[in-house]
């Protein structure tokens, strides 16, 4: 906690214009004392101005939302929760290894609400194996139903050195089948839909005015500041990156000498980079932008690279922008590549 305000404190310049988002995650916010959670909002709002209508957008488990936290986390300005549901259904919770069954989620999500936060994410993970197919269906329902404005929807992804890895290694558990996940993935994006979510991502989608204004700042190439053990920070040329070591990243803190690598982009990296991060999104990547970001024959370079591909089905090209159609977003990673310099 101290080197984590210390790191504020240290980096207060890097951030000249007043602060359009917040994001507490990548890892359990939730979990932080009222003690702790305030002395950081305290610790930003003393080092970095922060609009008027800035999005706060904090990470949390079904597990630690209770009627007084949120009421806390109301009056300390969060304005956005993003709450890991992942699924409705107990044997798909038990398979994840999550704590909360389904019960908790909905009354986690049903709180939430009550409490009066009208922005609420909640995520979904699909391809699950032995899952029965119409349960992620069902689940984005639920989610609609109880009023929810936005939606994340991941396939599983079997992470190296994970619990999970090992039970699948073990024979415990089935593996993934991506045939199985793609499919799945097509219906729950037309289920979405259906239910009045718009896709304006590969995973991400939302009731009109809800998309997530911070993570569409980093599809859209803004820059950022990333805080605490492991935070990633770009500032439109050079791209940096904490130590992942707690105790290396207090001590550097401490000694005033944080601990961190970096990377400076040449022409060809952010070239490579705008090409990865707006063809993720559903609109894509807008042609008068990239001719201003890299020229005329870029844009005509890139055309021809597609039709290289020979594969129209998976692309949609107008005057103003080139976009992945829905079956070219799922092949998104290996589309991209091809395209990359």
């Amino acid at each position: 906690m101290q080197a984590l305000i210390g790191e504020m404190e240290l980096r207060k310049d890097e951030i000249i214009n007043p602060l359009q988002t917040i994001y507490f995650g990548g890892g359990t916010p939730s979990l932080l004392s009222e003690q702790e959670f305030s002395e950081i909002i305290s610790a930003i709002h003393k080092y970095y101005a922060i609009e008027a209508n800035a999005e706060v957008t904090l990470e949390a488990n079904p597990d630690d939302v209770t009627p007084e936290k949120l009421s806390f986390w109301k009056n300390q300005g969060v304005s956005r929760i993003s709450i890991g549901v992942q699924s409705f259904d107990n044997n798909d919770l038990k398979y994840l290894g999550r704590k909360h069954d389904a019960s908790r989620a909905h009354q986690a999500l049903r709180d939430i609400i009550h409490a009066g936060f009208d922005n609420v994410s909640a995520d979904l993970i699909h391809g699950i194996p032995e899952s029965d197919p119409e349960t992620v269906l069902k689940s984005i329902e639920e989610i609609k139903n109880l009023g929810v404005k936005h939606l994340s929807m991941y396939s599983l992804t079997v992470e190296k050195g994970t619990i999970l890895e090992n039970r699948i290694n073990k024979g415990v558990l089935q593996n993934t089948d991506e045939d199985f996940q793609a499919s799945e993935y097509i219906r729950a994006v037309e289920k979405a839909e259906a239910c009045g979510f718009l896709q304006y991502e590969i995973s991400n989608f939302c009731f009109p005015g809800f998309e997530s204004k911070h993570n569409s700042a980093y599809w859209k190439g803004a820059p950022y500041l990333g805080l605490g053990p492991s935070a990633h920070s770009f500032d439109g040329k050079t791209r940096s990156w904490n130590v992942s070591d707690l105790q290396q990243y207090i001590t550097g803190i401490n000694d005033r000498k944080p601990v961190f690598e970096s990377e400076t982009l040449n022409d060809t990296d952010r070239y490579n980079e705008f090409l990865l991060t707006r063809l993720r999104m559903v609109c894509g990547i807008q042609l008068d932008e990239m001719t201003q970001l890299f020229g005329e024959q870029s844009v005509e370079e890139l055309k021809r690279e597609v039709h290289k591909l020979n594969a129209s089905d998976n692309f949609h090209i107008t005057e103003k922008s080139l976009a992945l159609s829905r079956s070219g977003l799922l092949f998104a990673d290996r589309m991209i590549s091809e395209l990359m310099k």
